[in-house]
């Protein structure tokens, strides 16, 4: 058997046949010819342009054994009247990319799986270049139906890199996935997404659960008016939390600080006040027992705290009578840190009593936004949010990529 014959079985570039194969130091070349005849822009994909020269191009395809493999090919450079002067498209490449496809799929596969510095060493390839063919795998890959039939999202932003940088992702409660991410957490940026959907889009969402961000209650409230804006539990009992822990810092401060005993007391009270009794220690349990004895306004603060987890408790009918106490009951309480609250939660009260009705939290965001840190943490972060958007598409979206010949 001939050699062009046995690479061209073992290699099963589309559209080329093998014409000639060398080995040298850098290892197996292997030079191709196109079957097309009529050249096709790379950039729109017009037919029968003006030829303008003609030039060999080198592209990295996946290793032969120890070898690494690169295939050639000379190419047509068209004049296109839309994209300018761009080469001919190749089946077996993107455009514009060093990698075939085969190869870039199985990096972007890898990159799924395992951290770029260890994808370097196995593929020896550049590790800015991961990125690079993340950007461009997910553009091929994405789906762009990703944005039909949408009924109820979920926005949250996510920080990264040193200087507190962040990421604004919408993601779908029904199909578990990132549909949409940009940097930035304002509505500015949250308005970008809604800019990218069609009128008929936009009719189909219901409700967007978020955290008390005014900024992006601003951006649904002026694109999608007729959703619900659910604000998330855990977010509004985090409030509730801080509360407690300010009106405990206080009596923490009144009492001598650590210089009394009373005060380093008070200090080590905090996790008694604010975790869940049931999820106590028995010294925890022992302690808040001591706080209902001793300190009327730490135990007021601690009943405060734990009666409005119990709105979201309570059968969904009697949430807005729960609520409607606890606001009632916060208001009275000469607690400064929970009247402020109270003040805070009646202007979005709407919004809390939706995340009740419909049952919608951030959960899954706070669960994905744990994965995109894992990726940044395996990648020991990234040099531009592009590539860290790349990421979190290929890996938050479910996309799915097919191993090369498979």
């Amino acid at each position: 058997m001939r050699v062009s014959t046995a690479f061209n079985r073992m290699l099963r570039l589309p559209g080329a046949w093998v014409q000639d194969v060398a080995f040298s130091g850098e290892g197996v070349i292997v030079t191709v010819s196109l079957r097309r005849r009529a050249p096709v822009c790379s950039g729109c994909g017009t037919r029968g342009l003006e030829i303008k020269d003609r030039r060999v191009k080198r592209w990295r395809h996946l290793d032969l054994g120890s070898c690494r493999c690169f295939i050639e090919c000379e190419l047509r450079r068209l004049r296109c009247p839309d994209c300018g002067e761009r080469p001919e498209a190749v089946q077996w490449a993107r455009a514009g990319s060093p990698y075939t496809r085969d190869f870039e799929d199985l990096t972007a596969w890898l990159a799924q799986q395992m951290n770029k510095t260890q994808i370097t060493r196995l593929l020896r390839i550049a590790w800015s270049s991961i990125g690079k063919i993340a950007e461009r795998v997910v553009a091929d890959h994405l789906d762009e139906g990703r944005l039909d039939g949408l009924v109820r999202l979920g926005v949250d932003e996510i920080s990264y890199g040193a200087d507190h940088r962040f990421l604004t992702c919408v993601a779908d409660h029904e199909k578990g996935g990132v549909v949409w991410a940009a940097p930035g957490r304002n509505a500015a940026t949250l308005q970008g997404f809604f800019d990218q959907l069609t009128e008929q889009r936009k009719s189909s969402i219901r409700a967007v659960s978020i955290d008390m961000s005014a900024g992006y209650e601003k951006a649904i409230k002026a694109s999608v008016p007729d959703a619900q804006v659910a604000f998330d539990p855990f977010h509004v009992v985090q409030l509730g939390g801080r509360a407690t822990d300010q009106v405990r810092r206080a009596e923490y401060n009144e009492h001598g600080r650590s210089a009394t005993k009373h005060g380093t007391w008070i200090k080590g009270a905090r996790y008694s006040l604010i975790k869940d009794p049931s999820n106590q220690t028995a010294r925890q349990l022992a302690t808040l027992a001591e706080v209902q004895q001793t300190n009327k306004r730490l135990y007021r603060a601690f009943l405060l705290l734990h009666e409005l987890r119990w709105v979201y408790r309570v059968p969904r009918h009697q949430a807005r009578e729960q609520l409607d106490a606890w606001l009632s009951w916060a208001s009275r309480s000469k607690l400064t840190p929970f009247v402020k609250l109270a003040r805070t939660i009646r202007k979005h009260k709407a919004g809390v009593l939706a995340a009740i009705e419909l049952g919608l939290s951030n959960g899954r965001l706070e669960g994905l936004n744990s994965k995109i840190r894992l990726l940044s943490h395996r990648a020991y972060g990234f040099h531009s949010a592009d590539a860290l958007i790349a990421m979190i598409y290929l890996c938050c979206s479910g996309i799915q990529i097919s191993l090369p010949h498979r």
